[in-house]
């Protein structure tokens, strides 16, 4: 990717999708805005900053999951910042030793990010404190006092979070859920807008993992079960099993759209699919404890609406005499896509029951008189984790050595060059540096750019205001906004952070421009010292990890194809397997699809790369949608006969899965494909023959004076069969080459690219 103004202006303004963290940004203003108004009414100024200050870090360990998780966090981050501060206050002098001791500090920080996101913050933070501290001069008195501050600071951070929390133990896990059927109401709207694309379906895989994590959590050390938890685990079995249903039904509906029999249900379709997105928000309305009304009711006279077309479309075939066969197909096809509609609308069922009945007072009631339900997880030691990341070879350990090796250098860099403020480079780095390649590029920019523009503010608010009370009315607003908006756009966030950082300093020895020079030039010097550690330090580029993810994501995706297929063949039985490889396939296209974004972020990225690698990831999702499909019509199959050629079709499709993978991972041309048109071909005469039988079965039973035939004969059982493998083997062919294709240019561009190099 080439660095030009329009990338580093989308770098700046990028956010990530959802909405700005309102809670957390008040929750961070009032544990630093208390503290300092305690300050000027005791005249203790310094003392009430600096416990807003750690409360602020506290806070920012403050993540997601469940009150357990949560409080754990809190109470290490503050025994760790405690430690931090005191050992960093003591060593300041000392200058060996505090690089030393930076160094450790750094690889601990890396190595946190071992335990999850949890681990993550709190190495985070108590990573700040130290370098932070190490700064700031001080005795063994001044030493414990600021431990001693620190572990107030800590217990207030926690006491505003436990206020600012109801406590109601399933509340986090109940918005948790919620937010699946929130997602797939969003995915409803945006197809039925012709929208939608594969990071819809994305996002609502990542509510049902992140709801899963959330139960997880929450139930992780607990010894006995609990009715709300056991409802709350169903339902979001339940959104699993829908979500597999919607899949279905919206590639049912681009295949069909142009089908004439479609278009003149087209309305109902669309009613049925607002319908479904209104029922989805109302359950996310139950899930969380809102009042609302779910209503099937709308949904039930659609589908008798449906099925009343089908039966005057069918009367019409009986009566035609031409084109029967080509109006049976069509018939065949309203069939299929009123099944899949069906199979949504009677999950809902079973789905509204669970919602509603975590509104009973019965039940709510033991919502504190019953421990959450244990889920038996097997976990590693926190040292044998350790231990095993010990070694080059892990992404994790080559991060912590990187991130411990630039914190030393910055150190030694201020402290040689006698910078003002120089703990603002280390500082810098440690908030820009990010395990891969392209994120630190990313944050570099946006770190930089937001520095630049929030001192620049600053400086003015410090030349055009004096008055005290006012400016610490404003560094409250900064850490609002700066807190709220770290998820939503880092960029942006960084600006009301650094505003918030020059009026916390003591500027009564210089100006407030002086103060912003200063300010720019340290976070210009970490920012760089980050990316400059990270290019030339065991570089971890996404260009490496990603082939190893696309060929994951193919690998599962044939398994998801073989799993389903070996059904229509007769050789397996249809069981909960080929659920749970449906939601282990997604998982891997989700981590292939971050894969690249990340890819993309990279420098020197070529943009000749990005099409095939789009177009590649679109397809597979599309793929496993056709697979999605003929795994959701499994319930409705009888095998009442074998499919000739099915075999051949399947095991050419798999090994062309497999090629393409081994393909991928050795960065090379695949082999050409077979003739998969030819298989199709061979395939279609026993699909046209089972419809020309029921269309003949239809004419007997049209004379017949008992109509016989009119039930569920073997012939018709046969035509439902295939009906949606007719369809969605074309699909998977059609899929199949573009993927192929793509996989092609992304390699002979990749080939083009080394050799210019």
């Amino acid at each position: 990717m080439q660095l030009n103004r329009n990338n580093f202006l989308s770098f700046l303004i990028q956010s990530e999708p959802g909405k700005p963290a309102i809670a957390n940004g008040l929750r961070a203003a009032l544990s630093l805005g208390i503290p300092m108004l305690i300050g000027q009414f005791i005249d203790q100024r310094e003392s009430g900053l600096f416990v807003g200050l750690i409360a602020y870090f506290v806070n920012l360990a403050n993540v997601a999951g469940s009150y357990q998780i949560k409080a754990k966090a809190m109470a290490i981050a503050t025994l760790g910042i405690t430690i931090s501060v005191f050992i960093g206050t003591l060593v300041a002098n000392i200058p060996i030793l505090a690089v030393i001791l930076t160094f450790l500090w750094g690889m601990a920080s890396g190595f946190a990010s071992l335990y999850g996101n949890t681990g993550a913050n709190v190495g985070l933070v108590v990573g700040t404190s130290f370098i932070s501290t190490i700064a700031l001069h001080g005795d063994l008195d001044v030493a414990l006092m600021r431990s001693l501050l620190c572990l107030i600071a800590g217990g207030w951070a926690m006491l505003l979070s436990l206020v600012m929390w109801p406590l109601k133990p399933y509340d986090l896990l109940r918005i948790a859920v919620a937010e699946c059927f929130n997602a797939l109401a969003n995915y409803l709207q945006t197809f039925a807008g012709e929208a939608a694309t594969t990071e819809n379906i994305l996002d609502v895989r990542k509510a049902l993992e992140t709801a899963r994590m959330t139960l997880g959590t929450a139930r992780i050390g607990q010894s006995a079960q609990s009715w709300m938890g056991e409802q709350l685990l169903v339902l979001i079995q339940d959104g699993d099993r829908l979500l597999g249903s919607v899949i279905a039904l919206t590639e049912l509906l681009e295949t069909y759209s142009h089908q004439q029999q479609y278009r003149s249900v087209r309305y109902l379709i669309d009613d049925a699919l607002t319908q479904l997105s209104i029922v989805f928000r109302s359950i996310a309305k139950v899930i969380s404890g809102k009042s609302a009304s779910i209503d099937l009711g709308n949904l039930s006279r659609i589908y008798e609406a449906l099925k009343e077309r089908q039966h005057l479309l069918l009367d019409a075939l009986k009566q035609a005499s031409v084109g029967k066969e080509t109006d049976y197909t069509q018939l065949v096809a309203l069939g299929s896509l009123i099944r899949t509609i069906a199979k949504p609308i009677e999950q809902l069922q079973y789905t509204a029951q669970s919602a509603k009945s975590l509104l009973e007072p019965s039940n709510i009631s033991q919502r504190h008189a019953e421990p959450l339900l244990l889920i038996k997880t097997e976990r590693q030691s926190l040292l044998s984790l350790l231990r095993e990341n010990c070694t080059l070879e892990s992404a994790i350990f080559r991060h912590a050595l990187r991130l411990g090796v630039s914190l030393s250098v910055g150190v030694i860099l201020y402290s040689i060059t006698n910078l003002p403020m120089g703990y603002w480079i280390t500082l810098t780095t440690m908030l820009v540096l990010k395990p891969n390649l392209g994120g630190t590029f990313q944050r570099f920019f946006q770190r930089v750019g937001g520095t630049i523009l929030g001192a620049v503010v600053a400086a003015i608010i410090l030349v055009a205001i004096s008055s005290k009370p006012i400016l610490d009315i404003i560094i409250v607003i900064t850490v609002f906004f700066g807190v709220a908006l770290i998820g939503f756009n880092y960029g942006y966030s960084v600006v009301f952070l650094s505003i918030f950082i020059l009026l916390i300093t003591d500027t009564s020895n210089s100006t407030g421009w002086q103060f912003a020079q200063i300010r720019v030039l340290n976070t210009l010097i970490g920012a760089g010292l980050a990316f400059a550690s990270h290019y030339f330090i065991w570089p971890n580029w996404e260009r490496d990890r990603f082939p190893r993810q696309l060929a994951t994501a193919l690998r599962e995706s044939q398994t998801y194809f073989n799993d389903v297929m070996s059904v229509y063949e007769g050789t397996e039985a249809y069981d909960a397997r080929i659920i749970a490889q449906r939601r282990q396939t997604g998982l891997a296209i989700g981590n292939a699809q971050a894969s690249f974004q990340g890819l993309l972020r990279e420098p020197k990225m070529h943009p000749e790369l990005v099409e095939p690698g789009m177009t590649l990831l679109v397809y597979l999702g599309r793929f496993t949608s056709a697979i999605t499909v003929l795994a959701a019509h499994l319930e409705h199959f009888r095998l009442t006969v074998p499919l000739p050629e099915l075999a051949t079709f399947v095991s050419q499709i798999s090994l062309v899965l497999e090629q393409l993978a081994d393909a991928v991972e050795q960065e090379i041309i695949p082999p050409p494909l077979p003739d998969l048109e030819a298989t199709l071909h061979r395939i279609q005469p026993h699909l046209q023959a089972l419809r020309t039988a029921r269309v003949r079965e239809l004419e007997i039973d049209l004379l017949s004076v008992t109509a016989v035939n009119q039930g569920h004969t073997p012939m018709r059982q046969a035509v439902i069969d295939y009906s949606i493998l007719d369809l969605e083997i074309d699909q998977i062919v059609r899929r199949l080459t573009a993927m192929y294709s793509a996989i092609v240019r992304l390699k002979s561009v990749a080939r083009k690219t080394r050799d210019n190099s």
